[in-house]
């Protein structure tokens, strides 16, 4: 009897270790992200390898879809069998094939800036890898418009908020329970791979971040669902030296001190009000190069106007095409660097390009945005170097420097950004202020010589007997 409830306290112990075990477990959920080569761009082929899918199951019986992650919305959807144009997606949703689809009634528009997405609102259940989020709420499309030119498949909807809190994806997990934090992360990015991190890992881990911007009236509305910090100055350092001689030059944002952090660029967007400072940064690393992409008719043609989402202007994109390669590009020793929040975080210029089609040329992962309503956009380019932690909780962005990331993250204060926010001219401020303080320096040590010099002499007069009244006075007098 004794051994029996012994043995029947084992159990309980090894049950509730177990419950513990597996408790801990839950709340992090790891979905695995694939590049994916085969998307068709109406447009433009150019830009595909950096559009990262996760694989979720939805519906039961469950079926594939493979999902493109995008921070900028917050609205998930996947085109419909009743689609009338999604004639380039390989997979299609079919609401009567599932017995745990709920469909409604409810119309509903997605704001694109690649194109708009009109569908109406269905739930079923959500398969990710073990866990399922039951009736959760999306969009299947039956219309995509008609120059649609992002991915035909459906998109993951990770935007920061949403005017339904049905349709928010990290907060629908939370709300069951699956994760203990609403926080999710874009980890171990490469060209063919990366991870998803949601849950509360790596929250933990992460000192410097930017506050997302909760005043959204300035904001165009395309930009409202997405992870918006503000970004003050752009920097161009030269990285063959120390940290403190990196600095070159800092400009002051002049049209826009936003940016926004977006998972479904493969490039860095600069409003084209602030090309300057590209420009410049260009010609300090002695770069020829040129644009490609511009359609100067776009601006003054009012009919095509009237056919954009809510009469207002389709951003416009301007690549930049160099004459250089990848060997070139690495002797620069050059970095462009961003500050936000007080941090300086710094993009190597060779990590900054990719091959382009045309031979002795490369493309510059940056493109000019033409819309007066563009704000900076950081897509993968920031995020091979940095890794993003998206934290609903304490409502920023965390950026954690990643081991491969050669250039550290700075910390620099006000009185550095007096220093160096002067644009072409803080090169030469900086070094004025390096000279007055050498010659500072040089006038100290040279008095704390002096000052050493008098003391050894006095100390050498006082060996042979001399005191200091005598010494003084040993010229007028002498000892009979």
């Amino acid at each position: 009897m004794k051994i029996s409830f012994n043995i029947n306290r084992l159990l309980i112990l090894i049950i509730s270790l177990s419950f513990i075990i597996s408790r801990v477990e839950e709340g992090n959920i790891y979905l695995p992200m694939y590049s994916n080569f085969t998307i068709k761009h109406a447009q433009s082929k150019v830009n595909n390898k950096n559009y990262y899918t996760i694989p979720i199951k939805i519906g039961s019986p469950p079926e594939i879809f493979n999902l493109q992650i995008d921070t900028s919305t917050a609205t998930t959807w996947v085109p419909s069998s009743e689609c009338h144009n999604c004639i380039l997606s390989t997979k299609l949703y079919k609401e009567s094939l599932s017995n745990t689809a709920s469909p409604t009634n409810n119309e509903i528009e997605i704001e694109d800036e690649d194109g708009d997405i009109k569908g109406y609102e269905i739930s079923d259940n959500f398969f990710l890898g073990s866990y399922k989020l039951k009736q959760f709420n999306f969009v299947q499309a039956i219309k995509l418009d008609d120059d649609y030119r992002d991915y035909y498949d459906g998109k993951l909807g990770l935007g920061y908020k949403s005017e339904n809190d049905d349709f928010n994806f990290i907060n629908r997990l939370k709300k069951n329970n699956l994760i203990l934090k609403r926080i999710f992360s874009i980890n171990t990015i490469n060209e063919k791979k990366g991870m998803l991190l949601i849950g509360d890992l790596p929250g933990k881990q992460y000192k410097t971040f930017c506050n997302v911007t909760t005043d959204s009236e300035d904001l165009d509305d395309m930009y409202k669902e997405s992870w918006v910090c503000h970004l003050t100055h752009v920097g161009s350092f030269k990285i063959s030296k120390g940290i403190s001689n990196k600095i070159s030059a800092y400009h002051e944002l002049e049209n826009t001190d936003l940016v926004n952090f977006d998972s479904a660029y493969d490039y860095i967007a600069v409003p084209i009000s602030e090309k300057e400072i590209i420009e410049q940064f260009l010609q300090k690393a002695n770069l020829q190069c040129e644009e490609k992409g511009k359609n100067d008719e776009i601006k003054s043609n009012e009919e095509l106007k009237q056919k954009k989402l809510k009469s207002r202007i389709r951003e416009e994109e301007i690549s930049i095409i160099c004459d250089t390669n990848i060997e070139e590009l690495r002797m620069k020793s050059m970095a462009l660097s961003f500050v936000l929040q007080g941090f300086v975080y710094s993009l190597p210029l060779d990590l900054l390009f990719r091959n382009y089609p045309e031979e002795g040329k490369m493309e510059m992962l940056i493109r000019y945005i033409d819309d007066d309503d563009a704000i900076w956009t950081f897509g993968y380019p920031f995020m091979h170097q940095f890794l993003t932690i998206f934290n609903m909780e304490d409502s920023h962005v965390g950026i954690k420097k990643l081991k491969k990331t050669a250039l550290p993250i700075v910390n620099i204060n006000e009185k550095d950004m007096l220093l160096y926010n002067l644009g072409e001219d803080s090169s030469t401020t900086g070094k004025v202020f390096k000279a007055i303080g050498y010659i500072t320096l040089t006038l100290v040590a040279l008095a704390i010589l002096f000052f050493v010099y008098r003391a050894i002499r006095k100390n050498s007069q006082r060996r042979k007997g001399y005191s200091p009244w005598l010494r003084s006075c040993h010229w007028q007098w002498s000892p009979p």
